[in-house]
């Protein structure tokens, strides 16, 4: 068997993902298996979901273990020579889209390919433009421009990887709350000088967070970065996050560390009234952010110090 398709659930319908999957395996039946891993969902989605079981392997965990664990989860069950790992709330937009990745596979022997994740065109509801809007402007990078630099900017949603390589490179279990889990796991197949490839071959972000739950979330993932930036201290993996960089250079100088903790008791709570409403330009997300990395830079400076 050449190809295992992984999907992590967490309170998501995975029904029409699994059902389109299905049909396109089925030119493919004895080369591709589709596999659904639940992670501790609410009763509703564990019921509706159940249903996927008649024509995949469908588990379910008794306890939440989170987003890198539960990948890693996989790997005792997979038959495939390669792992395909797809988000649970994406939608495939291709009919194309497996026969797209055995072909690829068939072609020669690979390490990781990825095929990425875009945003709809059409604008969503006010409370749902943030993550929009961000993800369409700073993280969708079309196929032309990721192939330039295929190792940077790893998202862990529509990537391959062989079997092989992910014994020997997990996910990194220790962060357990949102965010970076595949930013340190690209960080760590480019230090082990693994060939990155890309496809021409995205899967639709088609859940969208509302806007406060963006915004939680974005701090969570900050947190997050910050906890892998202390725990690396490489001045090179700072340097690819600019906004990580410019909050050291700013913690570095009196008055404009001074300055943005005035910025921070003064206008956060506006700031978030304005992204929580979907009124905002991205040049105010990127001040909240900096303002949080900030946080976290001080009390990171604190512990240090203790």
């Amino acid at each position: 068997m050449i190809l295992s398709i992984c999907i992590p659930i967490y309170n998501t319908d995975i029904r029409p993902l699994a059902t389109e999957l299905h049909r396109q395996i089925q030119e493919y039946s004895s080369e591709v298996e589709l596999l659904f891993l639940d992670d501790a969902s609410d009763v509703f989605f564990k019921e509706i979901n159940r249903s996927v079981g008649r024509f995949s392997d469908y588990q379910e965990l008794p306890t939440n273990v989170g987003r890198s664990k539960i990948r890693n989860a996989f790997l005792p069950f997979v038959k495939g020579t390669y792992l395909l790992f797809i988000d649970g709330d994406s939608e495939i937009t291709s009919s194309d889209f497996i026969k797209n990745y055995v072909e690829c596979l068939k072609s020669s022997e690979k390490d990781v390919v990825i095929g990425a994740s875009i945003y709809a065109e059409i604008k969503p509801r006010r409370k749902q433009l943030l993550r929009w809007k961000y993800s369409r402007t700073r993280e969708c990078k079309a196929f032309e421009d990721r192939v330039k630099h295929p190792e940077l900017g790893f998202k862990s949603n529509n990537f391959i990887i062989s079997k092989t390589l992910f014994s020997k490179h997990p996910f990194d279990e220790s962060l357990t709350t949102y965010g970076h889990e595949d930013t340190l796991f690209g960080y760590f197949l480019r230090k082990g000088k693994v060939t990155i490839e890309h496809l021409d071959n995205p899967v639709l972000n088609s859940n969208l967070d509302e806007n406060e739950v963006f915004l939680e979330k974005t701090k969570e993932a900050l947190q997050n970065l910050m906890s892998i930036a202390s725990r690396l201290n490489d001045p090179t993996f700072n340097a690819e996050h600019h906004l990580l960089s410019l909050a050291m250079r700013i913690e570095k100088n009196v008055i404009t560390r001074g300055l943005l903790l005035v910025i921070d008791r003064l206008l956060l709570t506006s700031l978030k009234g304005f992204l929580s409403k979907g009124y905002f330009a991205l040049w105010m997300f990127d001040l909240y952010r900096l303002i949080y990395l900030n946080r976290f830079l001080i009390q990171y400076r604190l512990k240090q110090g203790n």
